[in-house]
């Protein structure tokens, strides 16, 4: 029997990919979240599209400075990322919190995080108001993985990349 969705609907299309969100502010300043609302929504040319919280501090910085970077982890950073999830970027260094590096990106001045295995960085298309958050669509300018994990185009299973099903619960395929 199916049973009617009056909350929680986007659980439907869970699972989906955990990854930190980075950013920068004008004065330099990194920063990073967790997330898990994001998708492709064009190959040609490629866009992403990111969903935020209007109450984040990400949105404000993706608002000035119109880029920011996906970062694919694997289930080694799942600590880091609740610590990134759990905790506010306007006053607390989170890279530092979660013992996190960064570099410089090839393509954006927001960073990418060292630890991760794939990074998509973009250059902000448009924003979008959508409810309570706004969906950043992000033009690809510069995408990248590690070829012990990315196999033929696609990620191999020893990636172990966490997959959020919702709340706390987060499961990885083997």
């Amino acid at each position: 029997m199916l049973k009617e969705m009056k909350s929680d609907i986007y659980h439907l299309m869970h699972p989906k990919m955990a990854f930190f969100l980075t950013s920068i502010a004008k004065d330099g300043k990194p920063n990073v979240m967790a997330c898990a609302w994001a998708t492709p929504v064009s190959e040609e040319p490629p866009i992403v599209v990111v969903c935020v919280s209007k109450e984040s501090y990400t949105v404000e910085l993706i608002r000035q400075t119109k880029e920011f970077v996906i970062n694919i982890p694997t289930k080694k950073l799942l600590k880091a990322l609740w610590i990134c999830g759990k905790t506010s970027g306007r006053d607390t260094d989170k890279f530092k919190k979660a013992g996190l590096k960064y570099s410089k990106a090839k393509s954006v001045k927001s960073p990418v995080i060292d630890e991760c295995i794939g990074h998509i960085e973009c250059k902000l298309w448009k924003a979008v108001d959508a409810g309570e958050c706004y969906a950043f669509f992000g033009k690809v300018i510069s995408a990248y993985a590690d070829d012990k994990y990315m196999k033929k185009g696609l990620w191999s299973q020893k990636a172990e990349i966490p997959l959020h099903l919702g709340g706390s619960r987060i499961v990885y395929f083997k």
